[in-house]
């Protein structure tokens, strides 16, 4: 049997529904009530408009050191049977979370009134400003699905941090409806994989 190759839209991604802060939830219902659509919750509108998340990679796990070693093909009584110094490679020994860029980005698309975007940036002031408030840092997960939608593996991130999110532009020549994104950026203490 060959193995299909994957594709890069079967995932599945959401922000916990306490991942708004309740002062900023209940702002943007506010807002969001105004225009009577399908989506009511803040959480909701917030999570139905990522459009991707990247995985972070893991590099730099080997050591290069230099080291002199002897030749065992030189058959000589006169020499000491010694090649000069090369770099001989290992596998470091330092902790493997080390060699992770403990950073992943998530992308959203720009909503109509940039409401998404302003809802994500008044949470992140939230979280700088008054951070005794969060009792435990949020667990979020990358799920990994299947052709028929069945959740096959799991990316688990725990103790995840809001880092940054990117910055507007406005321009008199942008006058076309273009599908903007702007991504945030999330640093975390550790990862997991679960395989279902």
């Amino acid at each position: 049997m060959l193995s299909l190759s994957p594709r890069r839209d079967l995932f599945k991604f959401a922000f916990p529904r306490d991942f708004i802060p309740p002062e900023v939830a209940e702002k943007y219902r506010n807002i969001l009530s105004k225009n009577p659509c399908i989506i009511s919750t803040p959480i909701d509108y917030l999570n139905e408009s990522i459009q991707g998340v990247n995985i972070p990679g893991i590099s730099d796990v080997n050591i290069s050191q230099s080291q002199h070693s002897s030749n065992a093909s030189i058959k000589s009584y006169n020499k000491l049977n010694v090649e000069p110094k090369t770099d001989i490679i290992h596998t470091s020994s330092s902790n493997p979370l080390d060699k992770i860029n403990k950073e992943f980005t998530v992308t959203f698309r720009m909503n109509q009134g940039f409401y998404n975007y302003f809802m994500l940036y008044e949470t992140l002031f939230h979280y700088i400003c008054k951070p005794n408030q969060r009792t435990e840092e949020p667990v979020l997960y990358v799920d990994i699905l299947d052709e028929s939608g069945v959740v096959r593996s799991r990316i688990k991130y725990m103790d995840v941090h809001m880092d940054g999110i990117d910055g507007l532009d406005f321009s008199y020549d942008k006058v076309t409806r273009d599908s903007d994104t702007f991504t945030v950026t999330f640093k975390f203490n550790n990862v997991d994989f679960d395989f279902v």
